[in-house]
Parts: structure tokens; C-alpha cells; sequence
């Protein structure tokens, strides 16, 4: 038996304790393994190399996927995807894993469709996957946010002022609702829960009535700035404009994706990895792994990818706000 390994789409905290449990665990059961550099691009593109363990473990505690990552949009097309299968039979690959999110997912599945064995991994910060309860990443990327919220915080509340932060989740709410609530955010705006500049400036002179210094607002991205919404810096003038406080936009970007994976996110994608090649020794292929209640799972690739997506909590949303109002 052999397997390759590659990662695609945005990196994720903890995508490489996946690699390195998923390297270990396949040599422990004899299985061969290759890794592919820079996600399907990279499959396209032949580049295979050879697990050095001792190497790649000295990237367990970086936030970073060492072996890279990258999207693809020669994917999308047939006649790469089947140029994909040949270089993977090239190289003599039995089952191809692959560490990413709901996009990746696809990819995979679509490999499977040509005759190519698969399994999936949920690497993604954004924790949109729905086969799985919590996805690689999400739990890092969330500390790194609450970490700088609580930072803007200790400087807004300074001046009495206001802020937009703007947080990553491709529209997905799941960042920024549970952010929101532990940095007891005045606001969470996520794609279900959008709020007119007339519902800001209401809630900052409310919070101001409650003799709160400041207000933060937590904005899920894609949102404002597309689908005729003004973008965050228009709205943060107009809100100082009425209620003569300084306002500002932070957007915390791509810090979200890197630095230290937390405990939580190693277990799981160590958990989650050992799993996956436990499925592929008792050869029970294109599974999607994950984890529900607490409990490892496997999912068919195919009914993972129909899956109704991940309700975002407007609900929670709401009733955070109105809680963290007073």
C-alpha cells in the first residue's frame, strides 16, 4: 500500500501535526507514503518527494503547512483532473489524502469519481465543513482573533471609540459569533445578521448610555464593501460623523492563519490522522474523517459533500448582543 499526502486551500494551524501523525502512523502499519508539494497544483505539477519525519517535526508547534498549499483553477477542468490520476499512477499512489476544507473536499471527491481512492482530512480555519463538528485551525485561529479584539479593546476603551473589526470565515459565521461572544462584542455581524449604519450607530449610543468606553463591533468578511453594502471604512466615517466618536476598521487578516496551533487543534488533527490511516489499513476508502460529539467518524466523500451546510448562529448572534449591550 501506498498513499500521498497533500494539503489545499488556506492554510490552517495544525495542518502539519496532521502530516506528521498521518506520515508516522502510515509507517507504523507498513504503508508506504509520499508527500505532494503545494496542494493539487503541485499534484499537477509532479511534485512528490519522500517523508523525512525527523524534519518535518521540527514544524509541529508552526502554524505554517510545510509542505505548502495552493488552490488550483486548472482543477476545475477535466483534463487536469485526469492528468492528476495518471501522475498519481505514476507514481504508483493507492490513496490519495487530502488535508483541506470544503473546496478540497470537492477535489477529492471528484478524483474519486475517476477510480481514484480517497481520503479527507478537515484543515480550515473557517469551520464550514459540514461533516465534521470542528474542522483544523478553527480553535487557533479563534484565539488569535480574541487575543487582538482584546487588545483593541484596551485601546478603544481609552478614548471612548469605536470599532469594526473584521474577521476571516468567507461568510461563514462561526469566527466571528463565537469571538463575539468572548470578547462580549456590542455587535456580530455575520451574512445572516447584517446591520444597517442606522443599527450601528443606534447600538453605539446605547452602549454609550450604558456607560460602556467603548464599542466593538465583530464583522464577518464578504460582507460589506459587495451586493450594493457600503464598505467598512464608509461606514465607519459616517457612524463618527453622527456620533462624533472616533470610529475605526481593523481587519486582523492573515494573522488569523499563522502562529502557535493550539492544543486543541494538534489533538485533533493528530486524532483525526491516525484515523484516517486506521481507515485505509482496514481499506475503507473515500471517507471523509472528522469528529461529532467529541467521537471520531468517517463520512462517505460523496454524501459529505451533499451535506446541508452548517447553519451560521444568527440566534446566538442576537443574543449575545443584547447581552453584551449592558
Amino acid at each position: 500500500m501506498k498513499i500521498a499526502i497533500l494539503a489545499s486551500g488556506g492554510n490552517s494551524p495544525g495542518m502539519n501535526n496532521a502530516v506528521i501523525t498521518l506520515v508516522k502512523s502510515a509507517q507504523l502499519n507498513k504503508i508506504d507514503v509520499k508527500l505532494i508539494y503545494d496542494g493539487f497544483q503541485g499534484l499537477l505539477e509532479n511534485k512528490f518527494y519522500n517523508a523525512d519525519i525527523r524534519a518535518l517535526e521540527n514544524f509541529s508547534s508552526r502554524g505554517n503547512v510545510v509542505i505548502g498549499t495552493a488552490r488550483s483553477k486548472n482543477f476545475y477542468q477535466i483534463e487536469y483532473k485526469r492528468q492528476a490520476i495518471k501522475n498519481l499512477k505514476k507514481q504508483k499512489i493507492d490513496v490519495l489524502v487530502v488535508i483541506g476544507g470544503d473546496g478540497s473536499y470537492k477535489g477529492a471527491a471528484s478524483l474519486a469519481k475517476l477510480g481514484m481512492k480517497v481520503m479527507t482530512l478537515p484543515g480550515t480555519i473557517d469551520n464550514d465543513v459540514a461533516s465534521t463538528d470542528s474542522t483544523i485551525g478553527f480553535y487557533s485561529s479563534l484565539h488569535t482573533i480574541v487575543e487582538s479584539i482584546d487588545k483593541i479593546r484596551d485601546s478603544f476603551d481609552s478614548h471612548s471609540g469605536i470599532c469594526f473589526v473584521e474577521v476571516m470565515g468567507r461568510g461563514f459565521s462561526d469566527l466571528a459569533v463565537q469571538a463575539g461572544i468572548a470578547t462580549i462584542a456590542e455587535a456580530i455581524v455575520t451574512s445572516e445578521n447584517v446591520l444597517s449604519i442606522e443599527e450601528f450607530v443606534a447600538i453605539a449610543n446605547e452602549t454609550k448610555k450604558n456607560k460602556k468606553h467603548s464599542c466593538i463591533f465583530v464583522i464577518t468578511e464578504k460582507i460589506y464593501g459587495i451586493n450594493g453594502f457600503p464598505t467598512l471604512d464608509e461606514l465607519a466615517k459616517e457612524v463618527e460623523k453622527i456620533t462624533g466618536r472616533v470610529c475605526r476598521v481593523n481587519v486582523i487578516g492573515h494573522m488569523q492563519r499563522g502562529g502557535v496551533p493550539s492544543a486543541t487543534d494538534r489533538y485533533w488533527a493528530s486524532m483525526m490522522a491516525n484515523y484516517c490511516i486506521t481507515c485505509i489499513k482496514n481499506k475503507k476508502f473515500n471517507r471523509a474523517i472528522g469528529e461529532e460529539r467529541r467521537e471520531l467518524v468517517d463520512v462517505d466523500i460523496f454524501k459529505a459533500i451533499q451535506m446541508p451546510r452548517k447553519h451560521n448562529r444568527t440566534q446566538l448572534a442576537n443574543e449575545f448582543q443584547k447581552i453584551n449591550r449592558i
